[in-house]
């Protein structure tokens, strides 16, 4: 066999070994580089500060000579105060000690005194005007000047125009040094003077520096390459000039080139040590699956195989025999589990149909293997769904299948929340069968109650549940399940949406069967007539059949046969009342089919049975009342002063019914019958108060107003004013 993944584990190992390594490198170089950066740049802030205060130094040594000597030499003072240059002796005093300071500070180079009082410039080697002066530009500018500088940028000075020009930084302070009024005295250092002086300062192999006067111009220049490389600068608070330093390219490589060989040699080192370590502990891990593989091929292929003639390397072989060993194990799973569940609902039926009894004693028990929970009692409880063609049904079998399967959910869950165990299975479409493991004698009534109460809250239907009587063995609960299921036949007398005991449907038989049917005769022969009694007798009729308890397909029964009694009652009736009543009764039955409760039931056919009589009543007085009516409305209008004039008076003159004439009166007329007659007395009314022969109370007892307050209310309610001022407005 190819040793195919130790060879990967190699192979996958070392490129992050080099990778590893050569980042530790890189890491370490870069360190080391940017630290000797940053020793190099601190070094070089340092230099430039201590190479800056050194410059500084020797030019303040210059400045405060100048200042002391002003302040404090009285000669300088007396050469300022004269007005004219007569004074040989004085001049030649002042030129021998300004050769003094010279002599003092080296950097001196030259030196002139400006006195205003004459225009005189004096300097060691000459005494002339202003205006034959070579610098007289330079002196004209400081003189008067208010805030000078300390030290003025690089600039060219001569004496004489046939001398050339030499570069020169300059110092320059009034006199007298607090007001300024009598002249200058400037001091200039030569440039070259003060580079040699910067100049021994460093080491110009290593480091470089340059100095730049207040414009940027080059006071000393050591490297002024665009490419160097600046690690300090610097600006002086005194002379406002700028110092920058650095380094000189290669001394930064040749300070990490020290490190090479010896960084080579332990990095060559470290890699040879990491590359053994790797094979080793490959080669390490590589054993125990080597063995496992090994162990495999003789479990897999013991019949004389290899695992060679499988698979071309360890890891494929590995992923064979894995995919083999998870494919049988899904397999007995699956068998297990598909058996588990035959198992279950097999000792399920058993329990609930009672087919133990016809086993062959020699059998193995069903319940054998079966983990049942310890039981002082065992109960059956039904849960039927109410109404299922309505609401049930109308869902898709999916959704069906959705329900059944949260409602068994909910059903074990509120159960084990109770400390008992429950074994659930749907035994019809409509029926969840529930076996209940009870411990010790317990209420079981507030699970039930909660069952209902979720299905009624979270479900757009509800559930009915016959419980019956408890049974000591798994023999009897079949008698239990029985009664669970003959309970809710009693579910249409005592309603749904509730728990069903046998204590709730115990009969209690209040009439014989003969006194339901002469009831139902009753009803038949009223309703024939159109009687309003039959109501009566109906709603007497369904009061009986809740007191008696009886089952459902007992009611039906009854309703059966009472829809065939009244038919044919009414067999003998015309052909046009015998078929709408006909029509009528076959819509009860389709209801009567579909019912889920009594109560249901005698709603559905009342509200049947109420439709047909009135239409019977219709048709049978449609054919006269026309002209009843015509005679109706012809004795208003004579015996209108009658006021005893009524509904109920009309119903006694002409035989019908007051109801039914105020219908029939509306429906001809378009108004009812006290609209009516009011505006007819109303009318009458007006005509007589127009006459003015008779007071307002004979007026009113006229039109059949015995009361006067009566006929006042009445006449303003139509038109709107009193009588007495509809008679004034009326003569008026």
């Amino acid at each position: 066999m190819n040793k195919i993944w130790l060879r990967k584990m190699i192979w996958s190992y070392i490129p992050l070994f080099l990778v590893v390594f050569s980042f530790l490198v890189f890491f370490f170089l870069q360190a080391m580089v940017e630290q000797n950066r940053k020793n190099a740049k601190e070094s070089n802030e340092v230099f430039a500060a201590q190479l800056l205060q050194s410059v500084e130094v020797s030019l303040k040594t210059v400045d405060h000579m100048v200042i002391r000597e002003l302040l404090n030499n009285k000669l300088l003072a007396s050469y300022y105060e004269e007005s004219d240059s007569s004074n040989v002796v004085l001049s030649y005093e002042v030129l021998k000690r300004v050769n003094e300071l010279k002599q003092e500070v080296s950097l001196i180079d030259s030196f002139y005194l400006y006195r205003y009082s004459d225009g005189t410039i004096f300097s060691g080697s000459m005494q002339n005007k202003l205006d034959q002066f070579e610098d007289r530009e330079f002196a004209r500018s400081m003189s008067g000047m208010s805030a000078r500088p300390n030290w003025t940028n690089i600039r060219r000075y001569q004496e004489f125009s046939f001398q050339n020009p030499r570069q020169v930084i300059s110092v320059v302070h009034e006199v007298p040094v607090n007001s300024g009024t009598q002249g200058l005295f400037v001091i200039n250092i030569d440039i070259s003077s003060f580079r040699a002086t910067v100049s021994s300062l460093y080491n110009e192999s290593s480091t470089f520096v340059n100095i730049f006067d207040r414009q940027g111009n080059p006071i000393y220049a050591d490297n002024l390459q665009q490419d160097r490389k600046v690690m300090a600068s610097l600006k002086s608070s005194y002379t406002g000039w700028s110092i920058e330093s650095g380094m000189n390219s290669g001394l930064l490589a040749s300070s990490t080139s020290a490190f090479s060989s010896v960084w080579f040699a332990v990095g060559v080192l470290v890699f040879i040590c990491g590359l053994v370590l790797i094979i080793y502990i490959t080669r390490a891990n590589y054993k125990p699956l080597e063995e496992l593989v090994v162990k495999l091929n003789h479990t897999l292929f013991s019949s004389g195989g290899s695992a060679v003639s499988l698979a071309a390397d360890e890891f494929a072989f590995i992923e064979s025999a894995i995919n083999n060993f998870a494919a049988q194990s899904k397999l007995a799973e699956r068998e297990f589990i598909k058996a588990a569940v035959l198992k279950r609902k097999n000792a399920f039926s058993i329990m609930i149909y009672g087919d133990h009894e016809q086993r062959d004693a020699a059998e193995a028990s069903p319940f054998e293997g079966l983990s049942l929970p310890t039981y002082h009692a065992l109960k059956a409880v039904v849960i039927e769904v109410d109404n299922p063609e309505q609401t049930f049904f109308t869902y898709s079998g999916r959704d069906r299948s959705l329900f059944k399967f949260v409602i068994s959910s909910v059903v074990n869950e509120m159960v084990q929340q109770r400390g008992m165990a429950v074994w659930l299975e749907w035994t019809s479409p409509t029926h969840l069968t529930g076996i209940l493991f009870v411990d010790e004698q317990q209420d079981l009534t507030p699970i039930y109650e909660s069952i209902i109460d979720w299905v009624a809250k979270n479900l757009k239907f509800t559930v009915t549940i016959g419980v019956g009587r408890s049974s000591s063995s798994l023999e009897k609960v079949r008698l239990s399940y029985e009664e669970a299921c003959s309970l809710l036949h009693f579910k249409a007398v005592l309603g749904t949406n509730r728990i069903i005991r046998y204590t709730d449907a115990q009969n209690q038989q209040q009439k014989d069967a003969h006194e339901h049917l002469r009831t139902i005769h009753e009803i038949s022969t009223a309703f024939r007539l159109a009687d309003e009694g039959w109501r009566k007798l109906f709603r007497t009729f369904f009061d009986d059949i809740r007191a008696d308890k009886p089952t459902k397909a007992e009611i039906v029964k009854l309703m059966n046969y009472m829809l065939a009694h009244l038919e044919l009652h009414l067999s003998s009736s015309s052909r046009e009342e015998y078929q709408m009543i006909r029509q009528a009764l076959e819509e009860a039955r389709q209801k009567m089919e579909s019912f889920d409760t009594l109560d249901e039931m005698s709603e559905a056919l009342y509200v049947t049975l109420d439709a047909s009589v009135k239409k019977l009543q219709e048709v049978r007085e449609s054919r006269h009342h026309y002209h009843m009516l015509q005679d109706v409305k012809e004795y208003i209008e004579r015996e209108y002063a009658n006021p005893d004039l009524s509904l109920d008076y009309l119903s006694e003159k002409f035989s019908i019914s007051a109801k039914y004439l105020s219908r029939l009166f509306k429906e001809s007329f378009g108004e009812n019958f006290l609209d009516s007659l009011m505006s007819i007395r109303i009318g009458i009314a007006k005509e007589l108060l127009l006459q003015n022969q008779h007071s307002v109370q004979e007026v009113g007892e006229k039109v059949g107003y015995s009361n006067a307050a009566t006929f006042r209310r009445v006449f303003r309610k139509v038109e709107g004013v009193s009588p007495q001022d509809y008679r004034s407005r009326s003569h008026h």
